[in-house]
């Protein structure tokens, strides 16, 4: 213990002292017989609670807020966070303070319960002081975020979402930062979209578990049973089946269809990416939300528009070439045209070699889309086409280059799927309006820094919309160092013109017009 005599009881009568202890500020407080001590700083704002103000029982109210405390232990009784409470004793008139520190792992627990608790409200502000608390008493912030991941996984009825993909960003972004208050950002901004997306759903548990067979995973997975999938993967796990595994099925699944828009695939390689770094600590919350996912994802190479898909890919060639080739990437006008543009090039060039092609003309529609779609109010629901729709094709394509290096085998589904969003995006594509050499950049780190810089202020309302952000910078990164530069030229103009434009977050007008014209034609016979 580490007893300091803060003040007398003299003193104390005359009202609230503030004790210095380092860097510590200490309120003490004499509440009929009994003394109290108290961090002075409020857990809210920090205002000082020496000037709060006591009732009978024993319960303190900073006077800015109205929160209250627990005198006997600190414990908030309304408002937010605890405030430290530290042991009091009187010798010989002298009050005296215990200022040690409690154990570690008592600290830590205390902090993690207040951040679950902030977590479950999704309040922001607490997130953050709970995650800087963690780290200024030298414990790992991280921590945070891997209970968050478990605090959430179950909450998700169709599984896998947006939250856990960005998650995997956004620690590739706090990586690479040496400031902390950057690294908080980045840990917080994870935790509280988890806590968004988690907000208000109760639990939806999964099943299992049940002796794990791969084809009959797939099988499971194919026919939508997500009962059978989720028990096998938990069976999987128990039977000490590892990530790199189930990784090779999630995989095949998630580019057996043109699952939830390519949302599968990449889900799958930020599963990966958080897997990779946590390993067995959120193995399993992970792989459930993942298979429930794949389980209940929308197959939209089913509907009218991507009939050609299924030919296509049917007649794709079984040998392909070893010469590069394909260096210009066209705008193909039709799907079924760009469907036919890589099997016609599948014949004489490496995988790779047509992925940067591809990827290339993605990005070059990115860069001429025509915003005037997104601004519409009075055009069919199917064209209700935003820069979200672009820029799933860049991050797409960065999971299909990952997961078909690591299972070649999948290079078919993956370019034929990357066509399908060639040819879809380009009837929203207008080459006279934009400049591209408005949009050049010529300092690749220096426009990434900057890019990153505002994605820590990015000031977006929902965070669906900033992890949009965030995931196609990080792709586009991450696929220019890959390919270089000079192959794939139109990735970081795409990606100036997309941080340099309005992106709306909220069609009304739109929205409603819709939704009125499709009731209206049981009335009007429209």
């Amino acid at each position: 213990m580490a007893w300091e005599q803060a003040t007398s009881l003299d003193q104390l009568r005359e009202g609230p002292v503030v004790f210095r202890s380092g860097p510590r500020q200490l309120a003490l407080f004499l509440n009929g017989d009994e003394t109290y001590a108290i961090d002075n700083r409020c857990p809210h704002e920090g205002y000082p609670l020496a000037q709060g103000t006591i009732d009978e029982g024993c319960v303190l109210t900073c006077n800015w807020h109205n929160w209250k405390f627990n005198l006997d232990d600190g414990r908030c009784l309304l408002g937010g966070d605890h405030v430290r409470h530290y042991e009091t004793r009187v010798e010989d008139g002298q009050v005296w303070v215990n200022v040690a520190d409690p154990p570690a792992d008592e600290i830590q627990q205390f902090i993690t319960e207040g951040l679950e608790k902030a977590f479950k409200d999704r309040d922001f502000g607490r997130i953050c002081r709970e995650l800087s608390r963690l780290h200024f008493h030298q414990l790992d912030p991280l921590l945070g975020v891997k209970l968050a991941i478990h605090w959430c996984h179950d909450r998700f009825q169709y599984g896998f979402k947006h939250c856990l993909a960005a998650t995997a960003d956004w620690l590739q972004v706090a990586d690479r930062r040496d400031d902390w208050e950057e690294k908080l950002i980045c840990l917080a901004e994870a935790i509280d979209h988890m806590s968004f997306d988690a907000l208000r759903h109760p639990p939806y548990p999964f099943s299992g578990p049940a002796p794990y067979d791969r084809d009959r995973l797939l099988a499971a997975i194919e026919e939508e049973q997500s009962e059978s999938a989720e028990a096998m993967v938990a069976g999987a796990l128990e039977q000490g089946v590892t990530w790199e595994e189930l990784e090779g099925v999630f995989a095949t699944a998630a580019l057996a269809h043109y699952n939830s828009f390519g949302h599968s695939m990449i889900y799958v390689y930020k599963a990966g990416q958080l897997v990779d770094r946590f390993g067995d600590e959120v193995c399993r919350p992970l792989a459930l939300s993942l298979v429930r996912q794949l389980c209940f994802a929308t197959r939209e190479d089913l509907i009218p528009e991507f009939q050609d898909y299924g030919p296509a890919l049917a007649s794709y060639p079984s040998r392909l070439g070893d010469q590069p080739s394909c260096q210009d990437a066209p705008f193909p006008a039709t799907i079924a045209d760009a469907l036919a543009w890589v099997a016609e090039r599948a014949v004489e060039s490496l995988p790779k070699t047509i992925h940067t092609s591809l990827l290339e003309a993605l990005a070059r529609n990115m860069l001429h889309f025509d915003i005037t779609f997104q601004l519409a109010v009075d055009r069919h629901v199917q064209d209700n086409v935003s820069w979200l729709q672009f820029t799933h094709s860049l991050t797409f394509s960065n999971a299909v280059r990952y997961a078909c290096s690591r299972y070649p085998e999948l290079w078919p589904q993956g370019l034929m799927q990357m066509a399908l969003f060639l040819g879809r995006s380009h009837r929203y594509v207008d080459l006279a309006a934009v400049a591209e050499d408005d949009w050049q950049v010529d300092d690749m780190q220096a426009f990434l820094e900057g890019a990153f810089q505002v994605i820590l202020d990015h000031g977006l309302r929902d965070p669906i919309f900033s992890a949009h952000v965030l995931k196609t910078t990080v792709a586009v990164e991450e696929e220019v160092l890959a390919a270089g530069e000079s192959r794939v030229p139109s990735l970081l103009p795409s990606l100036n013109r997309f941080l340099n434009s309005p992106l709306k977050q909220k069609h009304v007008r739109r929205l409603a017009r819709q939704a009125n014209e499709l009731v209206s034609r049981d009335f009007t016979g429209d």
